[in-house]
């Protein structure tokens, strides 16, 4: 298999487990994808690029602890246009850092919520839609929530990280300007469903994620979206819209039809 910066870490585990220990092994920041319901949360939305910000180290290190493992470097090196720039900039505060005070900080803390294999995303982008442009919120986990990041960002929001601790990170947001809302549904279609299904018929791939607990049913999706063939769609079925996956699949440049039939009963056709 052959790697660049915008390889996920997910599509390397994948490819080889063993890859969890020679990560590990680069930074202490990566002991988390030990765990297996941190590693099911971030590793199908982080790419070494995202990792290597999020570890404060090069992408190279990563390359050179993978090789011996059988992966191969691409021989010239692709450009992510969504990555987040690296630590240069984002390590000087930003101005509204200086000039904080504690009446206008919104704290959202979601590590128990995580611990638990629940997903924050709505939570958090419910939090971030009602800030005004005189609050921040303070985003409180264990790891820099480099997926968030890239979402909300180029929404008009100013951001900054501080690590306190080996499991405690601070995030803060702030509005910049009045802005659009920070939608989660972006990359849902205005196509008819039906009409879609006839256009697949034949080329459909099926996945049932219903019976699976957080955070494995978008975890399956993105994996299964990893290997669709060109030209073919992916039909799941799910018990809800999955509101923090629709953000990733704009960012692969898919689109969803949604279907909802019922209780606990949702359709969903994943196509480009």
């Amino acid at each position: 298999m052959e790697l660049s910066a915008t390889t996920r870490i997910s599509t390397i585990l994948r490819e080889n487990p063993a890859a969890i220990e020679a990560i590990v092994s680069i930074n202490k920041h990566f002991e988390k994808l030990r765990n297996p319901v941190l590693r099911k949360v971030l590793a199908s939305r982080v790419t070494i690029a995202d990792a290597a910000r999020i570890g404060k180290c090069r992408v190279e290190d990563f390359y050179e602890k993978l090789e011996p493992l059988g992966f191969s470097i691409a021989s010239k090196p692709t450009h992510n246009k969504r990555a987040i720039p690296m630590e240069a900039d984002v390590l000087e505060k930003p101005a509204f850092m200086a000039n904080l005070s504690q009446e206008n900080i919104i704290v959202l803390d979601v590590r128990d919520t995580i611990a638990k294999g629940d997903d924050p995303f709505l939570q958090i982008m419910d939090a971030v839609n009602k800030l005004s442009t005189e609050q921040v919120l303070c985003i409180v986990n264990t790891f820099e929530p480099i997926p968030l990041i890239a979402i909300v960002r180029p929404k008009g929001f100013a951001y900054y990280t501080e690590t306190l601790g080996p499991n405690l990170v601070k995030t803060y947001f702030k509005k910049q300007s009045v802005g659009e809302k920070v939608e989660a549904i972006s990359a849902a279609s205005e196509e008819n469903f039906d009409d879609l299904l006839a256009r697949y018929s034949g080329k459909l791939q099926q996945i049932d994620v219903r019976q699976m607990e957080m955070p494995q049913p978008m975890v399956s999706i993105l994996s299964a979206l990893e290997t669709l063939p060109e030209g073919e769609a992916l039909y799941v079925h799910h018990r809800k819209v999955p509101q923090f996956l629709l953000p990733q699949l704009t960012e692969r440049g898919f689109k969803v039809s949604i279907e909802e039939v019922g209780p606990n009963e949702v359709y969903l056709l994943l196509y480009r």
